[in-house]
C-alpha cells in the first residue's frame, strides 16, 4: 500500500507560520497518514505485507541546513515519527517512510535533479526489496536509509 499526500507552505524562521497554514501542511502530512494507519495496516498486516508512506528528504532532521519551507519540514519530520512509532503494533506488516528524492515537479521546480520516471522507478525497486529489516525506517528513494535522526 502507498500513502501519498503532501501540501507545502512557503516560508521561514523568520516569520510565524499561520494557523491556517499550520493546520493545512500538518493535517494534510501527518494527521491524515495517521488517520490511514489505523484504518489500513490492520489489513496490510494481515497480508503480511508492506505500507510505504511518501515523506521527503526535507523531513531528515540530520541534514537540515536551512529553515526554508519549515512547516512542510516538520509535518514530514512528524510523518516520519509517526511512521516508525507505528511499526511495532504491526509487527508482520512492512511500514516505511520513503523520500521520492528532489525531483521535477509543481513542487520540485525545474531544476531538481530527478525525473519522476527515474524516482518512481527507482522507489519501485526499491519497495520490491523491503523486508522485514526495513521496519519502521526512512528511506531515500533508492531505498538506502537515513543515518542519524
Amino acid at each position: 500500500a502507498l500513502y501519498v499526500a503532501g501540501v507545502m507552505a512557503r516560508g521561514d524562521a523568520r516569520q510565524a507560520p499561520t494557523r491556517d497554514d499550520f493546520d493545512r501542511v500538518l493535517r494534510t502530512n501527518v494527521w491524515g497518514a495517521m488517520q490511514a494507519i489505523t484504518h489500513a495496516a490492520p489489513m496490510v498486516e494481515a497480508a503480511g505485507g508492506k505500507f510505504v508512506f511518501i515523506s521527503s528528504q526535507m523531513g531528515h532532521i540530520g541534514s537540515v541546513a536551512s529553515s526554508y519551507c519549515w512547516v512542510y519540514r516538520a509535518s514530514k519530520a512528524a510523518l516520519n515519527m509517526a511512521v516508525a512509532a507505528a511499526q511495532p503494533d504491526y509487527p508482520q506488516a512492512v511500514l516505511v517512510a520513503m523520500s521520492p528524492g528532489w525531483v521535477q515537479t509543481d513542487m520540485g521546480g525545474a531544476s531538481a535533479p530527478l525525473t519522476a520516471q527515474d524516482s518512481v522507478a527507482a522507489m519501485r525497486e526499491a519497495i520490491a526489496g523491503l523486508t522485514r529489516a526495513h521496519q519502521g525506517r526512512f528511506l531515500n528513494y533508492d531505498g538506502q536509509p537515513f543515518d542519524g535522526w
